[in-house]
């Protein structure tokens, strides 16, 4: 008996370790964010309280929530959700995430802050981080993230994050710990309607990667999104609806080597804001 339970184990954990190799990328943090090629550590939003504390909103209170079906010839679920409120110029949001399917799935809570002096913004996230393999089980750590805004002027700010500081692992397949890197990214606003950003990430053992998109207003009301990853090779693109109480987001990308995904996020402003 327990042998075939050793024959069933072993693929999973096959499969499972597959599965790891890309689950890092695979959490989905808005619609807007995702579209945006996740080159998005320098810019000012709501989802930022899961990316880049620093990031945080402080004139806005808001409830935000989004799915994405992940590589959809796997069926990967992907899911979060979050509250943000600031407090003078401090800036606060929790969350949760999902990720996986049956056999693999991982599961995040997160807390963050943010503090506001002149035109710096300085954030910290703790998060609890679980992951659960069938036949296995579940194992859950604990990481902080570290990040920073600064405005140059009224068209560039520069923003970082440091991931997983304490360099918490788990115990059971230890390429699905959340990486320790380090990203850097700039947000030029050349005029009102256009955003470009860039970004590059590196962690202390795999190369650096770089992703570059862009934001235009259509209108008061339509926003269009589009960016890219060269390596993995990767396209994303995008579309925003803004109403005053109301944001729809929608989201389309592709990865060369695992295909197709397509998402969703709202945003729900319970104080209306024209923080950009």
């Amino acid at each position: 008996m327990r042998f075939h339970k050793l024959l069933f184990i072993f693929p999973i954990l096959i499969l499972a370790n597959s599965l790891c190799v890309f689950s890092q990328e695979a959490i989905f943090y808005g619609a807007r964010n995702e579209s945006l090629a996740r080159a998005t550590v320098a810019l000012n939003d709501s989802w930022a309280l899961f990316y880049n504390p620093a990031g945080l909103v402080y004139q806005q209170v808001e409830v935000v929530a989004g799915y994405q079906s992940k590589y959809t010839s796997l069926g990967i679920d992907d899911g979060a959700f979050g509250f943000t409120f600031p407090i003078k110029n401090t800036a606060l949001g929790i969350g949760a995430s999902y990720f996986g399917d049956n056999l693999l799935s991982k599961s995040k809570v997160v807390a963050s802050i943010a503090h506001k002096i002149s035109k710096t913004s300085l954030g910290i996230k703790t998060t609890y981080d679980q992951l659960r393999i069938n036949e296995i089980g579940s194992k859950g750590i604990f990481y902080l993230d570290i990040g920073g805004q600064i405005s140059i002027n009224e068209q560039v700010i520069i923003g970082m994050v440091i991931n997983n500081i304490n360099q918490a692992k788990f115990d059971t397949l230890s390429i699905s710990s959340p990486n320790t890197s380090v990203q850097v990214g700039i947000n030029y606003h050349p005029h009102g309607k256009l955003i470009l950003l860039a970004q590059i990430e590196k962690d202390i053992s795999n190369p650096a990667i770089l992703r570059l998109a862009l934001e235009y207003s259509i209108s008061k009301y339509v926003v269009i999104r589009t960016g890219v990853l060269p390596s993995p090779t990767a396209a994303f693109a995008g579309v925003g609806l803004n109403w005053a109480k109301f944001k729809l987001d929608l989201v389309a990308s592709y990865q060369q080597s695992l295909g197709w995904s397509g998402g969703l996020s709202i945003g729900i402003p319970l104080v209306i804001s024209d923080a950009k």
